[in-house]
């Protein structure tokens, strides 16, 4: 998280009547509510200790200001549901610091990082309490709610240019999931449901910096802020939302991915065997219902190469059919690129013809030699020019990906089925080993997002 500290309480008497205490936060900051410990991970006495020994301001929460009631010097603070309310104790000695019949608790550290639950935070906590167990929200600013996910999301020794990329990503995402939790009490959660926020433990300058030398900045389509969806690889194409999710949106179109080292990077290509008695098992489980199987096929693909429809036929004949991220989900696979007992292909489709640059879906991008394209119209090899993958070629060639594979793959069977494949997460929008790539090769982080996100600005 950042750099910026609470501004020191402007107040005179007693301690029970405290003003207001404000940050010093531009008047445009937004402040995120993140929920650290609720439903079976609240917690019966939470626990926050100082970094740095300022003390605290305990109170309320009004809207997303804080309201101090108490100030104490009290460096390790133990927080229990005390009936419709909360007590508030030292931690070393169980000396009572506040009572309130409140219920909520806000507390308000004075110093920039706090401990709670092993990990470092930067903002003010927020408690409320059901039958004892107690939820912890986190009250923090948005850039440095982006420092505590960037060093989670992405290894902080990463290029500068890719970290930029997942600051901007990170913080659209959270823009645009601000009501996800709010049936809970609050906006985002702290783990993958959302995006992963650990405060500031591992954060770095590196990876402090990119969110500082992005600050502000969010994904736009057509003057509209949009989600900054991420994933880990793709292995080999990215995917429309639409084949995925459902929702058709052109910022989020699938295109093949010349960057990703798909060989080099962690889980960039796997496998995973599973009996027949599993498949049936996982299915079950997955709300499905089918016997003992005796087949399983890839029934169509998208024009990206990605599985859209994996059908299982049992003994008896009776078939399920997994769509969309079912194709990964229900089976518990990396990603929806892969091939049944080796058998199908992920291959992009694609044609050429003669001209002067190249296009992917009608949108022409530009320097150098991208594609080799077959006479058969199978993207064959890659180019490179001046250190970087290139985006064209000397010679018109346009990759025009049609509406996909709908002849199905030839059908597996036996009492095993084994899964391969390439890239890691549900491909839709930028993948972060794709981002590091192209960083690698001198790529800028707008760079790298106008690629992954069709149509987009930054701003």
């Amino acid at each position: 998280m950042g750099k910026w500290r609470w501004a020191a309480i402007i107040a005179a008497g007693m301690l029970l009547c405290l003003p207001p205490r404000y940050s010093a936060r531009a008047i445009d900051s937004v402040t995120v509510r993140v929920g650290l410990a609720y439903g079976t991970s609240a917690m019966s006495a939470p626990q926050l200790q100082n970094v740095d020994g300022a003390g605290y301001d305990i109170g309320t929460m009004n809207g997303t200001t804080f309201q101090a009631a108490r100030s104490v010097s009290n460096t390790k603070l133990t927080i229990r549901a005390q009936g419709n309310g909360f007590v508030v104790t030292d931690t070393q000695t169980g000396q009572t610091l506040y009572q309130t019949s409140a219920n909520t608790l806000a507390i308000s550290p004075k110093g920039a990082l706090t401990w709670f639950n092993k990990y470092k935070y930067r903002g003010d906590f927020v408690y409320t309490a059901s039958g004892g167990a107690v939820t912890v929200v986190n009250y923090v600013d948005m850039e440095d709610y982006i420092k505590g996910v960037i060093p989670y999301e992405m290894s902080a020794s990463w290029p500068s240019e890719a970290l930029k990329a997942q600051a901007v990503c990170a913080r659209s995402y959270a823009d645009g999931q601000m009501e996800r939790h709010k049936s809970q009490g609050f906006d985002v959660c702290n783990t993958t449901h959302c995006q992963v926020y650990q405060g500031a433990n591992l954060a770095t300058d590196n990876s402090d910096a990119a969110v500082d030398q992005t600050k502000g900045q969010y994904i736009y389509e057509n003057g509209k802020k949009v989600v900054g969806y991420f994933f880990s690889s793709d292995g080999g194409a990215t995917e429309s939302s639409v084949n995925v999710w459902g929702g058709q949106y052109a910022y989020l179109t699938g295109k093949p991915d010349p960057y990703e080292k798909t060989k080099e990077i962690s889980n960039g290509v796997w496998s995973k065997t599973l009996t027949a008695a599993e498949v049936q098992s996982k299915l079950n489980s997955a709300g499905y219902s089918i016997g003992s199987v005796k087949t399983v096929q890839v029934t169509k693909r998208t024009a990206m190469g990605n599985v859209n429809e994996l059908t299982v036929t049992d003994t008896s004949g009776k078939s399920v059919k997994l769509t969309k991220e079912a194709c990964r989900t229900a089976l518990g696979l990396n990603s929806i690129r892969y091939t049944v007992n080796g058998l199908g292909s992920t291959a992009v489709s694609s044609s050429s013809t003669g001209g002067g640059t190249l296009s992917i879906n009608g949108t022409a991008v530009s320097d150098g030699g991208l594609y080799t394209v077959s006479s058969s119209g199978m993207v064959s090899s890659m180019g490179t020019a001046q250190g970087k993958t290139a985006l064209s070629a000397s010679g018109t060639q346009t990759i025009s990906v049609g509406g996909g594979q709908t002849t199905p793959d030839p059908v597996a069977s036996g009492t095993s089925y084994t899964f391969a494949g390439t890239g890691w997460g549900h491909s839709v929008g930028m993948s972060q080993y794709g981002a590091k790539a192209m960083a690698e090769q001198g790529y800028t982080y707008k760079d790298i997002l106008t690629f992954y996100f069709t149509g987009v600005t930054i701003s």
